[in-house]
């Protein structure tokens, strides 16, 4: 409960229990001084009782004086038996008078009352026997102690310095105890004017304590605050003032350190959002642009790969042409071989030569064509290397030698076809020149010769151009693959770069909140700057 209390109810908690100690103070020295002032008039009137003995010392000796006087008048009248009564009663009252001066005569006394006393106890000394032996002589039946002029000119002497020694110590003890009364009394009165005075300089200090307290302590935490309230609500723009070194000083110190910290954050972070937000546009642009390319891309190998398909089959089909030209040309040798034989067959055969000759014309014509068309792809290949960029630098070099190949093959075919026209012309003017065939068979035979060795380059030819085409397609599969995973890359990039963004939004909606000075300098970090 303590720790929910408020400082000003603490503070007045405080005080008012100081003010109420220093009531409570002053009530019981102002009970104390009543009780100290009733104490005085205690003493006094126990002084007064204490004097009360003297009292009953002298009224026993009026009344012993009564008694002896009334014995004498019973003696004189003869009335023996009365007197005596009457001075047994004197006696009896005379014992009683000398117990109670020996108590009252070892009591302490004040001031000058011990010489009083002292000098009343000579007298009484001295008048007790006078009387006791006046008794006696009562009892004698004499009256001669008691009624002679001496006798009584001697008590009547005694009598009065006791009464003047009675009347002496009446006044000492009444002066003395009247003095310590007055005394009492301004005691008390300064007992109660030192009373109000402190309570009204209590009253004054507790006053000025709590101003000094309301201004020092409860107004600058008030103040403090407002200020930590400002910057609750995210002004930051109000420059706290610090007014003093004390322990509140130091709080301001903290509050201003803390407002001047938590502004150059706002600013950093309002800053490092704005270059988020840039940041997350320019990812987003690129990965527009990004995507847009690698559909373009992913197009562009789809056509590839549909213009190596085609290759592919012209290749196979190049391939299978060559094999049976290899065949036709293994043929031609085994005929050339025969010919030394069957010379006399040749104006026979040189017509299925002829049929043949047209044949291989026309399957060179068809290699010449693949060739060119071989070239064709071969080029189409290597511009969509180049589109590529560093992707298609692998597939522009198998471009490159699937279109040296294409270039080989072309000139085989041509070389091929010169030979076959070459042998068509031959065949042709065989029938006429049937008489030199043993002359030229040797020719023919190493014209087969070299058809078969170029039919067989064109064959391995085939066969690299066919393992070329299947690396090129493996090349685009991959490069598909690569596209596909370009693609979901941009895709995810552009997630990405869309949260980055709604965070970024959120961040700044997060820090609007805040006020800061347009003239707060912010230093930036240096990986920043260097960003």
């Amino acid at each position: 409960m303590l720790k929910n209390m408020m400082v000003r109810t603490g503070m007045m908690l405080v005080l008012g229990l100081l003010f109420a100690t220093i009531l409570l103070a002053i009530g019981f020295a102002w009970r104390g001084a009543g009780q100290a002032n009733n104490g005085f008039e205690s003493l006094y009137n126990m002084a007064v009782k204490r004097a009360d003995p003297l009292h009953a010392v002298r009224e026993g000796l009026l009344e012993n004086r009564l008694r002896m006087a009334l014995g004498h008048r019973d003696y004189l009248r003869g009335e023996i038996d009365k007197a005596r009564a009457n001075v047994k009663l004197a006696e009896a009252v005379l014992d009683q008078v000398e117990s109670t001066f020996r108590q009252f005569h070892a009591e302490p006394k004040i001031g000058d009352g011990q010489r009083l006393s002292n000098e009343i106890n000579q007298q009484l000394g001295a008048y007790i026997p006078i009387l006791r032996r006046a008794a006696q002589g009562f009892m004698n039946g004499s009256d001669s102690e008691y009624g002679s002029p001496a006798m009584l000119a001697e008590r009547n002497v005694l009598i009065d310095k006791m009464e003047v020694l009675f009347t002496d110590y009446y006044a000492l003890t009444h002066r003395i105890y009247g003095s310590m009364m007055e005394e009492a009394a301004q005691q008390k009165t300064f007992a109660d004017v030192g009373a109000v005075v402190l309570l009204i300089l209590a009253g004054a200090l507790m006053m000025g304590g709590w101003l000094y307290i309301a201004r020092i302590v409860l107004r600058p935490l008030e103040q403090a605050g407002q200020e930590l309230g400002l910057v609750a609500a995210g002004d930051l723009t109000h420059r706290v003032e610090v007014g003093a070194r004390n322990e509140i000083g130091k709080l301001f110190t903290a509050i201003r350190r803390m407002q001047e910290s938590l502004s150059q954050v706002v600013s950093q972070v309002r800053q490092g959002v704005d270059e988020i937000n840039t940041g997350s546009t320019e990812i987003a642009q690129g990965n527009t642009d990004l995507s847009s390319r690698t559909e373009e891309q992913a197009a562009s190998l789809e056509e590839t790969a549909a213009s190596m398909e085609q290759l592919a089959s012209t290749v196979k089909q190049n391939a299978d042409n060559a094999r049976q030209a290899d065949q036709l040309a293994g043929n031609s040798m085994g005929v050339a071989q025969r010919g030394g034989q069957v010379v006399a067959e040749v104006v026979t055969t040189m017509h299925a030569i002829s049929g043949s000759s047209h044949k291989i014309a026309e399957i060179v014509s068809v290699i010449d064509g693949i060739a060119f068309q071989t070239n064709i792809l071969a080029l189409n290949a290597a511009v969509e290397a180049a589109r590529a960029g560093e992707q298609g630098k692998g597939f522009a070099v198998v471009a490159g030698e699937v279109r040296t190949l294409a270039q080989r093959s072309a000139q085989a075919a041509r070389e091929i076809k010169s030979l076959i026209e070459d042998s068509v012309s031959k065949v042709e003017a065989g029938s006429r020149q049937v008489e030199v065939a043993g002359e030229t068979m040797k020719e023919i035979v190493d014209s087969v010769q070299r058809v078969t060795d170029i039919m067989g380059e064109i064959s391995a030819a085939s066969q690299e151009q066919s393992s070329g085409i299947e690396q090129v397609n493996r090349a685009v599969a991959q490069m598909d693959e690569v596209t596909q995973q370009n693609a979901a890359l941009v895709e995810e990039a552009a997630a990405a770069a869309g949260s980055l963004e709604s965070q970024a939004q959120q961040l700044r909606q997060a820090v609007s909140v805040f006020k800061i000075s347009s003239r707060e300098v912010i230093e930036m970090p240096a990986s920043r700057k260097l960003a």
